[in-house]
């Protein structure tokens, strides 16, 4: 969502330069895009002030889910995390190392007994104890931290009228606990917000069959793109200001507004060849993923050292 959220702003603030009387609309109908204009007249966009004496920060990026009771009634808690990726950007270098680490890995959590799934760590003590939990499974200490809220990005595609992308086969998943039910067809098509967060997250069918990761890169991808050519359009320019603050809503960081801008700012910059992704070796069973530590190690000191 962290893209999505970046390609929206930016291309408001173009869009807003270029539509003549609808600056004024997007100026005053948005506190976010007031906020963001400021810092960018001030130069906070750029990483030498956002992160004076910095040569490179390390960004922990979560993705939230929530809990339900029996009654698919939401519970106050922190929930698990879905995603969990560790971002290395180094500006000196200019590079941006991405490592995702699967939900399922198998780890020690600092003050619990036993091994537990990594994505019970925000449950139990939300990104503070996630934070400790990768610092002593992997010796990378997090600068700064990233929880995004997927129902926020349900939202904002929904009021961007949905995205139109072409899906390649048949997509059907359900999770009742999780309250996840992917059923895309496939074919070009326009999804609103809750199939086209399904797409971009789909791994396996009810069947069992499941997709490497390079086809879920690249469906969001496609997500991406189709986000892209929504918000160059006019139908929904006079939409995004609601977009954006409803997108800012579901971010928590410890983070500026800035400074996530001048990450963003930096990371679009860079050509896809500066750009490494990877996953966290391992091998997947049937209900944990067991970390190859001598990989994990090898891996994680070209990326992060």
């Amino acid at each position: 969502m962290t893209w999505i959220w970046r390609i929206t702003v930016t291309l408001t603030l173009m869009l807003a330069l270029a539509a003549g009387t609808g600056v004024g609309y997007l100026y005053f109908g948005s506190s976010t895009i007031r906020q963001m204009v400021h810092d960018w007249r001030l130069g906070l966009w750029r990483t030498e002030k956002a992160f004076p004496g910095r040569s490179a920060v390390t960004v922990m990026v979560l993705g939230r889910d929530v809990d339900r009771d029996n009654r698919d009634r939401i519970l106050n808690t922190k929930g698990r995390t879905d995603t969990i990726l560790l971002v290395r950007l180094n500006f000196a270098e200019q590079t941006a190392n991405i490592l995702s680490i699967p939900r399922d890995t198998l780890v020690r959590i600092p003050g619990y007994r036993g091994k537990h799934k990594i994505n019970a760590a925000h449950a139990y003590g939300g990104p503070e104890l996630t934070a400790q939990t990768i610092e002593e499974f992997l010796n990378v200490r997090p600068d700064e931290c990233v929880v995004l809220d997927c129902k926020s990005f349900e939202k904002a595609v929904d009021m961007l009228g949905g995205l139109q992308v072409t899906v390649a086969k048949q997509m059907d998943y359900d999770d009742d606990w999780g309250d996840l039910h992917i059923h895309v067809s496939p074919g070009t098509q326009v999804l609103n917000g809750k199939q086209a967060l399904g797409f971009a997250r789909f791994r396996r069918s009810n069947d069992g069959r499941g997709d490497t990761d390079t086809e879920r890169i690249q469906r969001q991808q496609q997500i991406l793109m189709a986000a892209k050519e929504k918000v160059m359009s006019r139908s929904v320019f006079f939409r995004l200001p609601r977009v954006i603050d409803t997108i800012r809503a579901g971010i928590k960081s410890t983070m500026t507004d800035a400074q996530m801008m001048a990450l963003a700012s930096f990371a679009k910059r860079l050509p896809p060849s500066s750009i490494h992704m990877a996953i966290l070796p391992g091998v997947e069973g049937r209900v944990y993923v067991t970390a190859d530590d001598s990989a994990a190690r090898e891996l994680v000191y070209h990326m992060f050292y």
